[in-house]
């Protein structure tokens, strides 16, 4: 252990490197790390005496290590372990994730369920809180109201005139003296229609309806002191909001003044309500419920709960948790996210925190004053879907909207005229008023009727029963909402209205009530029958200003173009507030985490297990593969004499039976391949081989077509002997040939000394005109060569030393394919393309050049191969002229000699385009001059000059000579 210490020592300070590899570096760290991890360890046991590898040190032990694995790693066995082995543990651990996901989702919809009911409490109390809240604001402002209403409703007051008989006194006893005091005119005021408003009594009324709902729900009695105290900050945030003056700060000091009322309000009712929680099974250990409101002086002025549930215990993780930064992104955004979109019950919004050590959830739910029109409202929503495709209906919904809109400033003008007239007219006298609302009411019963027939084409389930009834009724249930002060919000009305016929006949009558109240306008206070109707509220709107809020609703169609609905319209009305549920989810997800934890051990374990078990039973398998290899291997590098040994029973023998039968038939095939080579182009053969019938039914295709031809091979062939005959030939077109397929050429035939080449078929070749170029220019180099060798050697005749070739090269579309009879037929080419390319061969000997390409093959190539222009032709059959160029070097390769001299040919040629014959004459001899030699191209254009002198060509001539020869 002490060798083994110094040797780490060593090692860790890079005093023992063992040879650089990636495998290396990565054991090199590790070992590091484990010595300066576990050097104590070390020291412990240094007693120990001993050490493995004592001999070879660390550096040979890694190399070792390094080397199984290398050798482990190489074969199938280990691989085919290894994929078994992660396979199982990947499955495991995915399988896993899947559970810890689900596992994840439950708990978070468990809570949620566990939630839901106290949040749907949390959500009713805080609507009560709400409701107090508004109900004492609006005692305060009936107080100013009731005030400011009676000064300027007085004028609208008449005065009655009554005589009475005049009385005195006598001894305590009011007398007329039988008479003979005479009359006197008493003057007494009188309320008309215009100046009835709501009275002092209404408020007290109010004031003891309230009381009565708070000794209720805090079960017992305020005080006279805690009810003056409400009243007073009640009064202050009435005044403030009055005051005009204050508008710079108003909004800050509202907020406060709310905040200290509702505060106050929740301090005298919610120590009752902690018991109502915890019977509702409210964990306050592992929930907290906030509520936010959501009006715009919150936005601007920062986000604050106006209830919190950690006042019924402070003490809780919960309790004490602060909002974080993270926290209050979360809630900005869900508040964005409600504002946007009110009609979503519920927020699919969560968010998971880790905070102050605890694992939260935040779930979010909105929070909407007035109960029944919220649920109308949302059920509508739900029934949207279900008329989108009645268009008739909406069109006509908005028609009547529109005309009810159009009544309006009709009535209110005559209001106004009634109500100024000396005496003022109630507008129940008034025929005019009586006719436009009945015109009015007519508009709505037409409405309910299109509805009724609406409602005729659909099955209505019991869950769409209330979204089909709040066609009709929603604007109702909101107007109600709006001009009622309801003592306490009772979520259980609706419910009784969609299961209760009876009940809801009473709601729809109410509503009846209230328009006939409005439209008939026999006085601006609530009937008393009304009052008797709604016993659970106080109206706390007159007539006229419950006119104006009925006019808003019936206006509104249920589906306005461009806008919203009106079902969206009303939520976003009730929108109030925001409900944040935080829950402590810590508990939970460690189970999760710890489950998740041996799931990963228990996949390792049982995955290192497969590795073991697998490389065993491979063990077997692979040793028929290694024979199955090694045969194989045989066979690749050329012996076919090779038997695979018979792999068994299994699968294995089936295998070797059809590698047995693969060599006999690569054995055939070498056979006939071998055969057919010395004949046909190898290329040829394997492409045969693959798809034989392919190549028969031959192909359209682009090629380059090449023919090459020794020129005056005949007067050469006479002077040899055939064994020289023979040697010369074979050994120019072996070496024409090898150059031929080096540039993936495919030779067609050779008749005589000609050969006969196709590039791009029958296999494709990239830039195979360029290639094509490249190979002429390369045998033409070769022949240069040859004769050198030839000469040096004295070979052949002279006229064979000094022979020369020609190439045609022709690109374009051709038939490619086997051509012949069934018995007999050779892979070769036709076509215009093919012709051309031959003609130009034998044109080469008229213009004295060894490569002639068409203007075809020099658009692919001028970039990269150096040529001259030569003639502009038309061959014989032919009408379109072909440009003729000589290829002379590759691009950069060219001598400055022989660039000069080409321009100075095709400065000549232009000239003769021109028609300047003795200019064009005169550059001809100048480029035969600079060559050195009789060119045979500027003869012949010479010629052709001075034939057109003489006899000049048309005018319509356009430069093109005809051959007449092929």
């Amino acid at each position: 252990m002490a060798l083994l210490l110094e040797k780490l020592k060593k090692f860790y300070n890079n005093q023992i490197l063992p040879k650089k590899s990636k495998l290396n570096l990565i054991l090199v760290n590790f070992l590091k790390k484990s010595y300066s991890k576990f050097h104590p360890f070390f020291h412990k046991l240094s007693h120990y005496n001993t050490l493995f590898y004592k001999k070879s040190g660390l550096s040979f032990l890694i190399n070792k290590s390094i080397e199984f694995i290398k050798i482990l790693l190489s074969g199938i066995r280990a691989k085919l372990a290894l994929f078994t082995g992660s396979l199982i543990a990947l499955t495991i651990l995915f399988l896993s994730w899947i559970t810890v996901q689900q596992q994840t989702s439950i708990l978070t919809e468990s809570y949620e369920k566990q939630a839901y009911i106290s949040r749907k409490y949390i959500a009713n109390l805080v609507t009560n809180l709400d409701n107090i809240t508004q109900n004492l604001i609006r005692i305060e402002k009936f107080r100013t109201q009731i005030e400011l209403q009676s000064k300027s409703r007085r004028k609208y007051k008449t005065s009655q005139v009554l005589q009475v008989e005049k009385k005195v006194d006598f001894f305590g006893f009011k007398t007329d003296l039988f008479g003979a005091m005479g009359k006197e005119n008493i003057y007494k005021s009188k309320d008309t229609f215009y100046s009835q408003y709501l009275t002092k009594s209404d408020i007290e009324t109010l004031e003891r309806k309230i009381k009565a709902e708070m000794d209720l729900a805090a079960n017992r009695e305020i005080t006279d002191k805690e009810w003056k105290n409400l009243l007073s900050y009640a009064r202050k945030y009435t005044l403030l909001e009055a005051d005009e003056k204050e508008k710079a700060s108003k909004d800050s000091s509202l907020s406060k003044l709310r905040s200290e009322l509702e505060h106050e309000i929740a301090t005298f009712i919610i120590s009752s309500k902690k018991k109502n929680i915890e019977e509702l099974g409210l964990d306050t250990h592992r929930f907290r419920m906030q509520t936010f409101p959501l009006s715009k002086m919150n936005l601007d002025l920062g986000i604050e709960p106006s209830f919190d549930t950690k006042i019924f215990d402070e003490e809780t993780e919960l309790a004490k948790l602060n909002d974080s930064s993270e926290m209050k992104i979360s809630l900005e955004f869900a508040i964005q996210s409600v504002l946007e979109k009110p009609e979503s019950n519920f927020l699919n919004y969560h968010e998971s925190l880790n905070l102050q050590e605890l694992d939260i959830q935040l779930l979010y739910s909105p929070l909407f004053k007035y109960p029944e029109s919220t649920k109308r409202a949302s059920k509508l929503l739900d029934f949207e879907s279900s008329l989108s495709q009645y268009k008739d209906f909406l069109e006509l919904d908005r028609s009547i909207a529109a005309k009810i809109k159009s009544i309006h400033p009709k009535i209110k003008a005559r209001i106004d005229f009634l109500r100024n007239r000396k005496p003022p007219i109630p507008p129940n006298r008034d025929k005019i008023f009586i006719s436009l609302y009945k015109e009015y009411n007519t508009e709505i019963e037409n409405r309910d009727a299109a509805i009724n027939d609406l409602l005729e084409n659909f099955s209505i389930t019991e869950d769409q029963f209330l979204g089909a009834d709040s066609l009709s009724r929603l604007r109702e249930s909101a107007w109600e909402d709006e001009i009622l002060l309801r003592y306490r919000p009772d979520t259980s009305n609706l419910d009784r209205y969609v299961s209760d016929p009876e009940f809801r006949e009473e709601y729809r009558k109410r509503w009846s009530e209230l328009r006939a109240w409005v439209s008939e306008a026999k006085s601006e206070l609530p009937t008393e029958n009304l009052r008797k109707i709604i016993p659970d509220a106080t109206i706390g709107k007159s007539r006229s200003e419950a006119e104006e809020l009925l006019w808003d609703l019936d206006s509104t169609a249920l589906y306005p173009i461009g806008e919203d609905s009106l079902a969206k319209t009303i939520l976003s009305r009730n929108l109030t507030g925001i409900i944040r549920t935080i829950v402590d989810r810590t508990d939970g997800i460690q189970k999760i985490r710890e489950n998740r934890n041996k799931a990963i051990l228990s996949a390792l374990i049982i995955g290192l297990l497969s590795i073991f078990l697998a490389i065993f039973i491979s063990g077997i398998v692979v040793q028929k593969i290694k024979r199955i290899i090694k045969s194989a291997e045989t066979v690749g590098s050329g012996d076919l004499e090779v038997t695979f040994e018979h792999g068994g029973e299994d699968e294995f023998g089936n295998l070797t039976i059809a590698l047995n039968q693969m060599v006999t038939g690569l054995r055939e095939r070498e056979k006939i391949k071998g055969i057919l080579g010395s004949m046909i182009d190898p290329v040829v053969v394997s492409e045969a081989m693959k798809d034989l019938q392919a190549l028969k039914r031959g192909s359209e295709k682009n090629i380059t077509a090449f023919f090459s031809d020794i020129a005056s091979f005949s007067a050469i062939s006479e002077k040899l002997s055939s064994p020289q005959l023979a040697d010369l030939l074979n050994e120019y077109l072996s070496a024409m040939t090898i150059i031929l397929k080096n540039y993936d050429g495919v030779l067609d035939k050779y008749i005589g000394d000609a050969i006969v080449g196709i590039f791009n078929s029958p296999i494709d070749v990239e830039d195979h005109v360029y290639k094509a170029s490249l190979a002429a220019l390369d045998m033409q180099f070769k022949l240069g060569e040859l004769k050198k060798e030839w000469s040096r050697m004295n070979k052949y005749i002279p006229e064979a030393r000094n022979m020369t070739f020609r190439i045609g090269l022709n690109t374009g579309l051709a038939k490619v394919g086997f051509m012949g009879t069934d018995a007999l037929a050779s892979y070769t080419m036709m076509g215009d393309t093919v012709n051309l390319a031959a003609r130009l061969e034998a044109a080469g000997k008229d213009y004295g050049v060894d490569i002639l390409a068409s203007d075809s093959v020099y658009k692919e190539i001028q970039d990269r191969i150096y040529a001259r222009k030569l003639d502009v032709v038309r061959v014989k059959g032919k009408t379109e002229p072909v440009v003729l160029y000589e290829l002379l070097a590759r691009k950069g390769e060219e001598s400055t000699h022989i660039h000069i001299a080409n321009q100075i040919y095709e400065d000549g040629f232009q000239l003769y385009l021109d028609r300047k014959w003795d200019l064009a004459i005169h550059a001809f001899r100048e480029y035969s001059k600079s060559k050195g030699i009789d060119d045979k191209s500027s003869k012949l254009l010479i010629e052709r000059c001075e034939t057109y002198k003489t006899s000049p060509p048309p005018n319509d001539w356009d430069g093109v000579f005809t051959r007449t020869t092929k």
